[in-house]
């Protein structure tokens, strides 16, 4: 066995490593190496570090926490392995093709035209934290984008029971009762998957499954062959507003911090946008990817790099494994540090990431893992970029940094317009 420590019965080291998770890893590698055990979120866990994360590239088995799994779903693409993990991505990439994320466009720029504009109103009574609006802004996009619908009058109060489920992630006790966060995230996923079940109905009654919106987009698919069924689409729905709406809320908010910290770098980009699109007429997707493969995608990546989202990837060991002269058992789980493994503290546009190694650049994960929705999550970033550097002015009072259960820099901000 690696060396290390369970820590306390049940909850191991978890408070440890949801205190800062940077750390944990960081004493440890230096206490124990390279290679350690412990015990996080509810399983015992070997801890891989550095180049040792390799092993992740022959683990197929996804290994989230078990209360995680009940929350994403039991048919969720996310949570489960093996053939259906294989056919679900087949169909579900019919929602990430380059045309499909061409039709999206539109959508996503006149939401972040709109959502700017209400932060601008807001910055008249000065400075403020945008953390619920800018919440509010991807909840949206992902109801309009995923859905092809919208909450309208109701968004917020939908958006408070997305929440609700959201807090579960974050139960340090995962007991399915009334009065606890995760019981009342488990009633909140009910809720929300009575609604997807609602919109799964309408759309195939009317069969109108040509519009832009992923949800449309997967049940045509799964025509053509063999279809999800209506509890993998629910699964699907949940799982891609999770991924489409608060880590990209996360980064939003590093972003903004990173404009306020490099001016220098913030001129490059927006000389970059204003050669590209003069920002009154509609945005185009070929627009988008210019910017995408220049600095302005460059920056993106950096962000993603320097601060990951998401801290830890997970996976399930379903048999003895014997690694660098360790057993690790079955039944036990693997895990690396996304920011360990990245080992960057500042942004640099200079740097080429396709030559980058897959462990020193992972914020999606890595592998037949990786997020499904990589492609989407970088356009709408480039939309919200170009949008906000060539027709606002972002200044930034103070910033904090936050490191669980996603890792991201809250800021206080104020909004205002560009001359014309």
């Amino acid at each position: 066995m690696p060396p290390g420590s369970l820590g306390l019965p049940i909850v191991g080291e978890s408070l440890a490593s949801i205190a800062d998770p940077v750390k944990f890893v960081q004493d440890r590698k230096l206490r124990y190496g390279p290679i350690f055990k412990t015990n996080i979120l509810f399983s015992p866990t070997v801890c891989l570090t550095g180049e040792h994360a390799k092993l992740f590239t022959k683990i197929p088995s996804i290994g989230w926490p078990q209360h995680w799994v009940d929350l994403l779903g039991w048919t969720a693409m996310a949570a489960i392995n093996g053939p259906r993990h294989k056919f679900q991505r087949a169909i579900g990439n019919a929602a990430f093709t380059d045309q499909a994320l061409a039709s999206y466009v539109p959508k996503v720029e006149a939401l972040t035209r709109k959502h700017l504009e209400l932060w601008v109103a807001k910055s008249s009574m000065g400075p403020f934290d945008p953390h619920e609006d800018v919440k509010l802004y991807t909840f949206e996009i992902a109801e309009k984008i995923l859905l092809g619908t919208s909450s309208g009058n109701d968004l917020g109060s939908m958006l408070k029971t997305f929440n609700t489920w959201l807090a579960g992630l974050e139960a340090l006790v995962p007991f399915n009762l009334p009065f606890t966060c995760f019981g009342k995230a488990m009633q909140a996923r009910s809720v929300l998957l009575k609604d997807y079940q609602r919109i799964i109905d309408q759309k195939r009654a009317t069969g109108n499954l040509d519009g832009s919106d992923m949800l449309s987009l997967v049940m045509k698919e799964g025509k053509r062959g063999e279809p999800m069924t209506d509890e993998e689409l629910k699964d699907f729905s949940i799982n891609i507003m999770f991924a489409g709406h608060d880590t990209t809320k996360a980064t939003v908010q590093t972003m903004l911090h990173f404009i306020q910290q490099k001016p220098a770098i913030r001129e490059q980009l927006e000389e970059e946008i204003s050669a590209v699109w003069d920002g009154k007429s509609p945005l185009t997707w070929e627009q988008t990817q210019t910017c995408q493969d220049g600095k302005c995608g460059r920056f993106c990546a950096e962000i993603l790099r320097v601060v990951p989202v998401v801290n830890n990837i997970y996976r399930l060991v379903t048999e003895d494994t014997e690694f660098e002269g360790y057993i690790i058992p079955k039944g036990w789980k693997v895990t690396a540090s996304i920011p360990e493994l990245h080992s960057v503290e500042d942004i640099d546009l200079s740097v080429d990431h396709s030559s980058l190694k897959q462990l020193e650049n992972c914020p999606f994960g890595m592998g037949h893992r990786m997020c499904i929705g990589y492609k989407f999550a970088k356009l709408e970033l480039i939309i919200w970029l170009m949008c906000t550097l060539r027709n606002y002015q972002v200044s930034i009072e103070e910033s904090k940094e936050f490191l669980f259960p996603f890792h991201y820099m809250s800021v206080k901000a104020a909004f205002s317009r560009k001359a014309s």
